[in-house]
């Protein structure tokens, strides 16, 4: 174990993680600018969007778009096939930071599958998984301490979502509010410098600007503002129904993976038969409402079939992401109520495109619970900053409707439910996540021959080895007499990886009732491999605060 890994482990080691931030956003950056291209020479060779299929495609394109899933992904343990934000979350919650390869691929395939097939979803659920999984992969395979791979897992979040949709700020926002869910230095600095990298890369690819075209549009007048709040009240109440909905289609995931999927095929084909704005992510369709083209009763019917298409698409476990729907929703909906301020109020309004703007912020915070993020991705989306006070008032609304009134988790947590994962963990589990175990370690040691040999005066642990090759921790004070057996002195003592977080180390010591660790490096448990002794007195003392802040 290297002074760079060593380092790492602590919390405020901010200049290495800042560099190992911006490398694996250039990796991510360069991922997506890849899939970038190789998206826009597909969709050069296909036919036209989905507003264009005749009825037959549209009902039929998400029904073949779900069998091309069943019969790939049926043969996958249910594990196997986790994916999106929410396999993310899942990873970090159960402190394993190492994402398999094979979710990774799955993400992959299945994430282009189902949306160039026109089920409901977004590829923002694609984009963070691959990002994480790519940052994650590149910690690993550096061997560094688990605590700054999880910082890393939340880099190549914030890099994927800045490269995806153009929107850096709202990339490390949902890093933090999200992912990590919580806001320190040591966090903040690499995955602002991450995103801001990756949208570089970016830029130098796509070029710059906002990833919809709209007019430059605010709030008429002040007199807007109740009905503003009004308007949060109510899409906080269609998030709630939107998460229920989820929860609803959840239930279902005993049920054998071919029959999901095609349940998912048929409910989109049969939405997608009412309007076409319900296929993919549905982006033109938030276009067209920002710019106050689509009719009320068009926006209706959008408003049921995308909810009911989308809550089946993700909640029956199909790759695909859940903020575009809400963007979508959050679109139709908002330029809906504004149709009912118009009639309230002629003289005063606002466009309609102003409402479907707060519209989207209002339906992403109150689904997510997430109402930075949801400001963020409105105002980079749009390029529009007229908007940040009324926005600010109905994402709050919204949320606390959605949340504390109406008693709905977040979308994110549906899954993660379901699999029996609390989450998000709680302040004094991320006060031990943020440490690794090589931080608080012994270092002062020493290996004993089974005949006993003549204890180091300088060591703190002394380690003999029992009959079974098996480590036995004795304080030199207790070292046996010259000669004597020493395999049966001391107390037996686990081992635990030298990168496992503190967090980790806690539960190990708990599980095994044990009182210190013998802290190894590399995959083999042997007495060889030690490199230091972690005392459960040490890291209690951390754990209330009264831990060393010094490097040893």
């Amino acid at each position: 174990m290297d002074a760079f890994r060593e380092r790492l482990a602590d919390v405020g080691a901010l200049p290495q993680l800042a560099l190992l931030g911006i490398a694996a956003s250039v990796a991510v950056g360069a991922l997506f600018a890849l899939i970038g291209f190789a998206g826009e020479a597909i969709a050069s060779l296909a036919e036209g969007d989905f507003q264009h299929l005749s009825h037959m495609r549209r009902a039929a394109l998400p029904l073949a778009g779900a069998a091309v899933l069943a019969v790939a992904l049926t043969p996958l343990a249910a594990p196997r096939r986790r994916a999106g934000v929410a396999h993310v979350l899942e990873r970090l919650a159960r402190r394993r930071v190492r994402f398999p390869l094979a979710n990774a691929a799955v993400q992959c395939f299945g994430g282009a599958a189902a949306l160039g097939a026109g089920l409901s979803g977004g590829a923002e659920g694609p984009a963070v998984h691959l990002g994480a999984a790519s940052s994650s992969s590149m910690g690993n395979a550096l061997k560094i301490p688990q605590n700054s791979v999880r910082v890393l897992v939340a880099c190549g979040a914030a890099a994927a979502l800045a490269s995806s949709f153009n929107a850096p700020m709202a990339g490390v926002i949902f890093a933090l509010e999200v992912v990590l869910m919580e806001y320190t230095a040591a966090t903040f600095i690499p995955v602002l410098l991450a995103a801001a990298t990756a949208s570089i890369v970016g830029h130098w690819t796509f070029g710059q600007g906002g990833a919809l075209a709209m007019p430059d549009l605010a709030m008429h007048s002040y007199l807007d503002l109740p009905f503003v709040l009004l308007a949060g009240v109510v899409i906080g109440a269609l998030a709630a129904v939107f998460v229920a909905g989820l929860r609803g289609f959840a239930r279902l995931d005993g049920q054998p993976f071919w029959l999901r999927a095609g349940l998912a095929g048929a409910i989109t084909g049969a939405a997608a038969l009412a309007s076409p704005a319900v296929m993919g992510m549905g982006y033109d369709s938030v276009q067209l409402a920002l710019l106050g083209q689509i009719a009320w009763p068009a926006l209706l019917v959008i408003v049921v079939a995308k909810t009911i298409a989308s809550t089946a698409c993700v909640g029956l476990g199909m790759p695909v992401g859940v903020i575009a729907p809400t963007l979508v929703i959050g679109a139709a909906a908002g330029e809906l109520l504004s149709f009912a301020g118009t009639a309230w109020a002629p003289a005063g309004a606002s466009a309609p495109g102003f409402y479907a703007m707060l519209g989207m912020a209002a339906m992403v915070g109150a689904a997510l619970h997430a109402p930075l993020t949801a400001l963020l991705i409105v105002l980079e989306l749009t390029s529009n900053l007229h908007v940040i006070l009324p926005a600010m008032l109905i994402v709050a609304v919204a949320t606390v409707t959605s949340r504390h009134v109406l008693r709905q988790p977040s979308a994110f947590a549906v899954p993660l439910r379901r699999l029996g994962i609390s989450h998000p963990p709680t302040a004094p589990e991320q006060h031990l996540l943020r440490t690794a175990v090589a931080r608080l370690m012994e270092k002062r040691f020493a290996l004993l021959p089974l005949d006993g040999g003549t204890p180091p005066g300088a060591a703190t642990w002394l380690i003999a080895a029992d009959r079974d090759n098996a480590p036995r921790l004795l304080r030199p004070q207790s070292f046996p007499p010259a000669g004597a057996d020493s395999s049966a002195a001391g107390e037996p003592a686990p081992f635990i990886d030298y990168r496992a977080t503190l967090l980790e180390a806690r539960e190990r010591l708990d599980q095994t009732g044990a009182q210190a660790l013998c802290v190894h490096a590399g995959r083999a448990e042997g007495l060889a491999g030690i490199v230091g002794v972690l005392e459960r007195s040490a890291l209690d003392a951390w754990a209330a605060g009264r831990g060393q802040r010094t490097l040893r």
